[in-house]
């Protein structure tokens, strides 16, 4: 949601070189979520730093985190996402609940044991196509 306010300000008119008072709605950007337009449907999402501040709470976390991003490339939108391929140094409990967190807040989507799809709307991997993953996406039935 946006708030909008009219502020007045002093425009210099090149016609008669003259100030002049002109009203402009002041629009307050500073709402939760970002606006996505694709196509006719606007979508709200949230932002890439939303999700790292809910979930990112030490080092370990950052990097399972980018480990997790790490395992989705611009040839699969699906990632194998499983304890056993983890080379990060964590416990099996931690990086259960790191894998939660991410689907609870919508960076990840469960398609299958072990294998999730990133949301394309948040984060789109290096020259991956992000118009085809947010299509995609939005055909799956995921919001």
């Amino acid at each position: 949601m946006t708030k909008s306010n009219i502020v007045q300000h002093k425009i210099l008119n090149e016609a008669t070189g003259e100030l002049e008072a002109r009203d402009f709605i002041e629009v307050d950007r500073s709402s939760k979520r970002s606006k996505i337009r694709g196509g006719f449907n606007i979508m709200y999402h949230k932002s890439y730093e939303e999700v790292t501040e809910a979930v990112i709470n030490s080092n370990k976390d950052l990097r399972l985190f980018n480990w997790i991003t790490n395992e989705f490339t611009y040839s699969s939108s699906v990632g194998s996402i499983v304890y056993s391929r983890c080379s990060i140094d964590i416990s099996s409990s931690a990086f259960g609940r790191m894998v939660r967190k991410l689907v609870e807040v919508g960076y990840l989507k469960k398609v299958g044991r072990g294998l999730y799809k990133l949301n394309p709307f948040i984060y789109v991997p290096y020259r991956a196509n992000a118009t085809e993953l947010q299509e995609e996406w939005r055909h799956n039935g995921v919001s």
